[in-house]
């Protein structure tokens, strides 16, 4: 007898023929993009300035990309070698295959064009940062113009702080979460200052100096767009009495968290608070991007429970509150 005949007597089932089918290898264009990649992420562990997280994350995200629209079909040879993949039509295909969402490894909701725009950018950067690491002739096809998203009411803002005056009004002075402590001394100082998340961050407590007048910050504002690569100019802002109030009310609260900690004590000026499990350590700018989403969307259900009518809704990104700020700002100065 067989040994086939011997498994099915025994009740096993045969190999099924699908499963005895070689797994192809994966084109050349992708395993040269691959050791690029591996690159960037030696640079990212020793370099963080020159290739940052955000970056890498961006990276990783295109070349994923670029695996998935090879068996769609961009040129006959695209995954031929890593040329032929940056090769001007391959690119052409894997944009407009981006652009339609043929990419996408999860399901979006979301129809705003500048997310559009701003996913075209970081592809044709991340494009034109393969072909420079590998030394690659490459020919860049026009960025999308950048399109800022629209302010809302300054109102909001005014919101806000009324929602933080109100939670920190529920416990006596003393008793009140660090948290709120610090909630209350961040958002004044983004009221006064205008930091981006980025700039917010790193901050350090050396940046606060107290003179005869009170407190004034040192912000080393992150150069954008087309002044990218230029050296900050560091800015001095007077900070307000209210600000400077709240500011040494964290001040205490932070001495208190980082008299806890083993080893050396932390520079930066804003710290995580318990209850979370690094507490006393640097809050990072997506921590404090979560908090003020968690702070927005509590006074947008505020809002709907009082069944205010309103044509914007409370923005949960940090940067548009920021500019709304910094439009109604100017705006008052050219009027002064």
């Amino acid at each position: 007898m067989s040994s086939t005949a011997r498994l099915h007597a025994r009740g096993d089932r045969p190999t099924p023929a699908v499963a005895l089918t070689p797994v192809p290898s994966p084109a050349a264009a992708v395993l040269e993009l691959e050791r690029v990649l591996d690159v960037f992420r030696t640079v990212n562990r020793t370099a963080k300035d020159v290739v940052s997280d955000a970056r890498l994350q961006q990276l990783e995200w295109v070349a994923g990309e670029l695996a998935i629209a090879l068996p769609l079909g961009l040129t006959e040879t695209a995954g031929d070698s890593l040329t032929d993949l940056l090769a001007p039509d391959a690119v052409h295909a894997y944009l407009i295959y981006g652009r339609r969402g043929f990419l996408r490894s999860m399901p979006t909701v979301s129809t705003d064009p500048t997310s559009v725009d701003a996913s075209e950018r970081i592809r044709i950067y991340c494009l034109e940062a393969f072909a420079r690491q590998a030394r690659i002739p490459f020919e860049a096809p026009d960025m999308p113009p950048m399109t800022l998203r629209p302010t809302v009411s300054p109102q909001f803002a005014d919101l806000i702080t009324g929602h933080l005056q109100d939670e920190a009004a529920k416990w006596p002075e003393t008793d009140r979460p660090d948290t709120t402590v610090r909630g209350l001394a961040m958002w004044a100082v983004m009221r006064d200052a205008l930091p981006r998340l980025g700039e917010l961050e790193s901050m350090l407590r050396d940046d606060l100096t107290q003179t005869a007048d009170g407190w004034t910050l040192t912000l080393l504002r992150q150069p954008q767009g087309g002044l990218r690569g230029q050296m900050p100019e560091p800015e001095i802002i007077p900070l307000s009495e209210d600000t400077a109030r709240l500011l040494d009310d964290w001040l205490d609260r932070r001495n208190l968290l980082i008299t806890r900690l083993h080893g050396g004590v932390p520079r930066h000026l804003w710290l995580c608070t318990p209850p979370h499990p690094d507490s006393g350590v640097p809050i990072h700018r997506r921590g404090i991007s979560r908090w003020y989403k968690k702070v927005a969307d509590a006074v947008q259900i505020k809002q709907d429970a009082a069944g205010v009518a309103e044509a914007d809704l409370v923005p949960t990104r940090w940067e548009t509150m920021r500019r709304t700020l910094l439009a109604q700002q100017q705006a008052a100065e050219s009027t002064a």
